[in-house]
């Protein structure tokens, strides 16, 4: 036997059943919380975050001067201008911002913070290696 719609609202007085209050004073029982957000973001953040450091990386990568040298490892000069570099910077330091936070986060999924994980290690690996 099932229940209707319409028997768990029949407890309420006819009079108050289909009206709206018009009630135009703030209700000052309603909390906002700007900080946190209730639904799971870590599917964009992530999406973000690998960009990023991909382009960081393309960047780093086209920052060193590894045509005369075929060892990638002893390429420690900084070819482009200074402002690339802070644009390189600033890209790799959104990327670990974004990866680390889909890493520690709880909502987020157990696989997308293990492919956060390993993407943020693949970075440094990578990083590592053409410095």
């Amino acid at each position: 036997m099932s229940i209707s719609p319409r028997s768990r609202w029949s407890n309420r007085d006819e009079s108050s059943y289909g009206t709206k209050k018009e009630n135009n004073s703030f209700d000052s029982s309603k909390q906002h919380h700007w900080r946190s957000s209730s639904s799971d973001s870590s599917a964009p953040r992530l999406l973000i975050g690998q960009i990023t450091s991909l382009v960081s990386l393309a960047m780093i990568y086209s920052g060193f001067d590894i045509s005369n040298n075929r060892d990638i490892s002893n390429s420690s000069t900084w070819v482009l201008s200074e402002w690339a570099l802070v644009v390189t910077a600033l890209f790799s330091l959104l990327s670990f911002w974004c990866l680390f936070r889909v890493a520690i986060s709880r909502k987020s999924l157990k696989r997308r913070r293990r492919i956060a994980r390993l993407w943020l290690l693949a970075v440094f690996v990578t990083a590592y290696s053409i410095f």
